[in-house]
């Protein structure tokens, strides 16, 4: 019945935002676009209280304090399913993002259709040519310069199984060469089990799905540097999607891992260190379980 109730709310609460942003349309396209890039992340936060309502769908978001991130980058992203999308509207609240999409999605999907026209994302023809697609990529970057943030899954495609792919550089390059700008990443993981739309009415329920900021860099000044940043994304994105599902399938594990904090996201340059202090942290772990065995068969 939850799920009945959640498609039902889901559904009327896109086709009256479909109204609304049609009728403030007719009177002025750029105050129309002003007011969808101040509200959208709401609205997209709007959704998920609905699907945790009465979907039983949870969410875990770990961000930076908006305050340290630039005001305006480039983001990539793992990505897993369409939820990816308003879930970084609301990790990114601040910024007035930008995606790469489907073009099947300029139409027939209530508010989202909308929403994606009227904002001017980057629609692409998976059936057109690759010169065809780099002038869309470049045409974003260049839109970049009003202030907006493109977004970029430089997997090049949703992935069904929650293994992050190799990111491919291309994409990026093209969207930074009008406009240089840094980069934020972030890991997605949840989205896999429901990337289909039939998978929601049987997975979204005890579901967790999490997003954190892992990482700022500075704006990269060539292509080795596009290359090298992207490269340390993706590693940085692929372990934290591996540390949460390891975390998923063992339970115990889960309840002994510290919930992350609100903390800044990590620079480039500070990976060894971090790796040390882990693995500090993971032998102060192992001493303390082995005092507790050897203090529980000493009270036997």
């Amino acid at each position: 019945m939850g799920r009945v109730i959640f498609f039902v709310c889901l559904i009327a609460q896109l086709l009256i935002w479909d109204l609304y942003f049609k009728v403030a349309t007719l009177f002025s396209y750029r105050a129309a676009r002003r007011h969808i890039d101040r509200h959208v992340a709401g609205m997209a936060r709007k959704l998920f209280t609905i699907a945790d309502l009465y979907a039983g769908l949870r969410f875990e978001i770990t961000s930076a304090a908006q305050s340290r991130l630039p005001r305006q980058a480039l983001v990539v992203a793992n990505h897993q399913s369409l939820i990816d999308i308003p879930m970084l509207m609301v990790v990114l609240r601040r910024h007035t993002l930008r995606f790469v999409a489907k073009r099947e999605l300029k139409h027939w999907f209530p508010a989202v259709s909308h929403v994606l026209r009227v904002q001017r994302h980057a629609l692409i023809d998976r059936r057109s040519d690759f010169q065809t697609t780099m002038n869309q990529l470049r045409s974003l970057g260049r839109r970049a310069a009003s202030g907006t943030s493109p977004v970029i899954f430089p997997e090049g495609t949703r992935s069904r199984s929650g293994k992050v792919a190799q990111f491919n550089a291309g994409a990026v390059r093209r969207v930074l060469e009008p406009c240089p700008l840094p980069i934020i990443a972030i890991a997605l993981d949840g989205g896999y089990r429901f990337s289909r739309l039939n998978d929601l009415t049987k997975r979204m329920r005890n579901t967790t799905y999490r997003a954190r900021i892992v990482a700022v860099y500075d704006t990269p000044t060539d292509k080795r540097a596009v290359a090298s940043t992207l490269a340390d994304a993706n590693e940085r994105i692929a372990e934290q999607v591996e540390r949460w599902q390891a975390a998923d399938r063992s339970p115990t594990s889960g309840a002994r891992q510290s919930r992350p904090s609100d903390q800044a996201p990590q620079h480039g340059g500070d990976r060894q260190r971090e790796r040390l202090r882990e693995r500090e942290r993971l032998s102060e772990h192992e001493r303390l379980r082995e005092y507790e065995s050897l203090h529980k068969v000493e009270k036997c």
